[in-house]
């Protein structure tokens, strides 16, 4: 390797370096933000959260669609076409 070569290399390095250094800090904030928001101190709390959440979610869209169509007969509400 010459000169050039070493330099364009420690270059690279020192960019990768500052990469690393951003992702680090993006993920320690995102954490704290899961942790603040969520309750959750894991990636894998986090996610079993979100499955309670999508499972709530479901159970509150079955209860407003029941409750519409229950609407709907009992007071001849039927879509027109």
């Amino acid at each position: 390797m010459n000169k050039e070569q070493l330099l364009d290399l420690q270059d690279q390095i020192t960019e990768a370096k500052s990469k690393v250094s951003e992702l680090k800090g993006k993920q320690s904030y995102l954490m704290q933000q899961l942790k603040d928001q969520h309750g959750c101190n894991s990636i894998a709390e986090g996610e079993k959260k979100l499955k309670q959440l999508d499972k709530k979610i479901e159970s509150l869209n079955e209860q407003i669609k029941t409750g519409t169509n229950e609407l709907e007969e009992k007071y001849n509400l039927m879509e027109e076409e």
